[in-house]
């Protein structure tokens, strides 16, 4: 997969947040995008995904040379974001299993996907609201494992997980990378920004 980005503007009322902004994003490899609160990092990855569109320029998405429609790319692409919510009511597996199913998805190995994030069997049966901030954020990143998707938009991943949890975060960034799948990272964390390939800084 590929997206391209040429010559995009943005703004919001009278502030411009990009103008003229032209970046390309390759399978196989982790971008992270960097900057101040409020500089546009979120944002730069809702246009990449094109759940926003640019006041000018273009944003399109390729595997190989074909150029993907627009519902195409939704269906490859898992998000992950402080704005996700789960459902506190069901437990942890019902919440996976729910949003799987919004792709179709069915989950075989549950234990095993729990097992990748650091949850056990137990956490697997608990209700979301007797989760941690962190356990949250671990569940978060199974539903973006369980979907099998090609592109992965993560902002600021590595929130609320100690550090055995921003350690599996990176090493299934890696692995996503090896199988060719395209990472972008908004994030301002020095170990997430060394673990990239490439860099925007904004």
């Amino acid at each position: 997969m590929r997206i391209v980005l040429e010559g995009v503007r943005l703004a919001f009322g009278r502030a411009v947040l990009f103008d003229g902004l032209t970046a390309t994003f390759e399978s196989g490899r982790t971008t992270a995008i960097v900057g101040a609160n409020g500089a546009g990092k979120s944002t730069l990855l809702k246009l990449a995904g094109q759940f926003l569109e640019p006041d000018a320029g273009s944003i399109k998405a390729f595997d190989g040379d074909r150029e993907l429609l627009h519902a195409e790319l939704r269906r490859r692409t898992a998000a992950l974001a402080p704005t996700m919510n789960l459902y506190d009511r069901l437990t942890a597996t019902e919440n996976l299993r729910f949003f799987a199913g919004l792709r179709d998805v069915t989950v075989d190995d549950l234990d095993g996907l729990f097992a990748r994030v650091g949850l056990t069997a137990e956490d697997e049966k608990k209700l979301v609201v007797e989760y941690s901030t962190g356990m949250k954020q671990r569940l978060k990143f199974a539903i973006v494992l369980a979907v099998g998707a090609d592109l992965w938009l993560l902002d600021e991943p590595g929130a609320n997980l100690d550090e055995a949890g921003r350690s599996m975060m990176l090493k299934e960034i890696a692995r996503a990378v090896g199988e060719r799948k395209l990472v972008l990272l908004a994030t301002n964390d020095p170990s997430e920004e060394a673990a990239a390939d490439d860099l925007i800084r904004l």
